[in-house]
């Protein structure tokens, strides 16, 4: 079966890919994901789509995160995606046009602690083309709540990559199929022509 998008209803979205995540994501320089990022993004510009890139950044005194919790204790004790810092910055191989929304959160699900929702609507979105750093976690949360608000839901398989292979591997293989479709970087830019 042949991929089929519609540009002019589709948007793209970076998750995550910022300087602190890319540093420690394995895997990441070897399969060439933030290659294959920016492939799909080139495309989706030249298709003059909406390229939203979404960071998880947080206060230097760690206030405005959730406390008592194993993921956010980690980033607490190894103090990265601090805002503004150069860790947190995203990744130069993906930095955003200036006519790009950037959208922050201090969660995992970028639906809850930003106006991403909102500026889907703006732009008559119903498809959303995810990619991003961590693949079983933010990458996996938004694929669930696109498609639990009704959003036709792909995956970019890869231009995804996680903070361990078994954890990618388990959510491309084995989770994100149930949820959404989970597609290659080649299929996109083809449905994309």
């Amino acid at each position: 079966m042949k991929l089929r998008i519609d540009a002019r209803r589709a948007a793209v979205l970076v998750l995550d890919v910022q300087n602190d995540l890319v540093k420690i994501t394995p895997g990441i320089r070897q399969n060439r994901v933030l290659e294959n990022i920016a492939a799909v993004v080139r495309r989706a510009r030249q298709k003059r789509m909406p390229v939203v890139h979404i960071t998880a950044s947080v206060r230097g005194d760690f206030l405005d995160i959730p406390r008592d919790n194993p993921l956010w204790d980690g980033l607490r004790k190894s103090r990265q995606l601090v805002l503004g810092t150069k860790g947190a910055a995203i990744h130069p191989a993906v930095k955003p046009l200036k006519n790009e929304l950037v959208l922050n959160k201090t969660c995992v699900d970028p639906f809850l602690t930003t106006n991403l929702g909102q500026a889907l609507q703006n732009h008559d979105v119903n498809t959303v083309i995810l990619m991003g750093l961590w693949t079983n976690w933010v990458v996996e949360a938004t694929a669930r709540h696109a498609s639990d608000m009704g959003y036709r839901v792909f995956v970019v398989r890869e231009a995804t990559a996680s903070n361990t292979f078994q954890n990618h591997d388990f959510a491309i293989n084995r989770i994100l199929p149930t949820i959404c479709y989970v597609v290659s970087v080649k299929d996109v830019i083809a449905a994309l022509k």
